[in-house]
């Protein structure tokens, strides 16, 4: 058996197997063209590669490997990511998808990553025996509360690539005091919006939309929120504010529900920071994150992982 990076005809292959399980309701031409895109972004060239463990001409499981650096409290780290671990039915029992993980944390160690991040789609007990701890991660249902005397006072534009350098820069605020955090850099944003825009253009008309907004005071972003409305309902997918409290990611939220006033208030899911608790907004229920986030440390260079602390994970940050 032998890991190896997927490209070519191999890829196709990989991605013949694994449409049926995440195809998002795109064709399997477009599910071809959505991830070849997103490999080829900025960030996507240098931190996104498909793997497979091969035997011969055979494949015996697949998965996704990202590079990621983060910060684990006040220690700044490299994480391998790894998602839609695959292994196709007739090859199922066998242990190849533990061989294959195995290999990619050996190979991660062996080049001096610090922890592995995954988001288990079967229950906690598989990565457990593998070494993994389950990561608690809230998500919440937000409720925009309507303003008082029609649209906020906040200027809304339209987001542009050229916002993404602040955007970094807002998120960067967040990091402070927390358990773990992403380092969003621009490309690293830039690829989960491609990542929803891609695939709302490839996918059936009025399926899913993609909106991404800013607010702006003497011409420079102070604010921003990105949402995506389709099957999984409404999603504040990203957002930041200049101002603590986001008061500004409320007053844009207010702008957006305020363009349709015979609408009911605009209901999200997400997350917040939580120091972010906008006025205009109200958290309706807050429970576990749908998605389990889990991480293994890699060798005994990796810190102790905080027991305290928030954890800093957008949802458009999702693999």
């Amino acid at each position: 058996m032998t890991l190896v990076t997927a490209t070519g005809p191999l890829l196709e292959r990989v991605m013949d197997g694994t449409y049926p399980i995440w195809n998002e309701g795109i064709s399997r031409e477009a599910f071809s063209r959505w991830n070849l895109a997103l490999m080829a972004t900025p960030w996507g060239r240098e931190h996104l590669t498909r793997v497979a463990l091969v035997e011969g001409d055979a494949i015996l499981a697949s998965a996704k490997r990202y590079i990621l650096r983060a910060s684990v409290g006040d220690r700044r780290v490299s994480v391998l990511g790894i998602g839609a671990v695959f292994t196709p039915p007739e090859r199922r029992g066998r242990g190849h998808a533990r061989a294959l993980i195995d290999a990619l944390l050996d190979e991660a160690a062996g080049e001096g990553h610090h922890f592995a991040l995954l988001f288990s789609e079967i229950g906690p007990g598989y990565y457990e025996r593998m070494g993994f701890r389950v990561v608690p991660r809230p998500s919440f249902e937000i409720e925009v509360l309507p303003g008082r005397r029609g649209a906020p006072a906040v200027l809304v534009r339209s987001g542009e690539p050229a916002d993404l350098e602040a955007m970094a820069e807002i998120s960067a605020r967040y990091r402070a005091g927390s358990a773990f955090s992403l380092d969003r850099t621009s490309d690293l944003i830039g690829f989960g919006l491609a990542r929803r825009r891609l695939l709302a253009g490839l996918g059936p008309p009025g399926r899913r939309h993609v909106e991404f907004f800013v607010a702006e005071e003497a011409h420079r972003p102070v604010a921003y929120a990105i949402l995506t409305r389709g099957p999984r309902g409404s999603v504040l997918e990203d957002s930041g504010d200049r101002d603590e409290t986001g008061a500004r990611i409320g007053a844009m939220l207010q702008t957006l529900s305020a363009r349709e006033p015979s609408e009911p208030p605009i209901a999200l899911r997400g997350w917040l920071p939580r120091s972010v608790r906008p006025p205009q907004l109200r958290i309706v229920h807050a429970g576990p994150a749908s998605e389990i986030m889990m991480v293994r440390p890699l060798g005994s260079r990796s810190p102790t992982w905080p027991d305290d602390g928030e954890v800093v994970f957008w949802n458009l940050d999702l693999f």
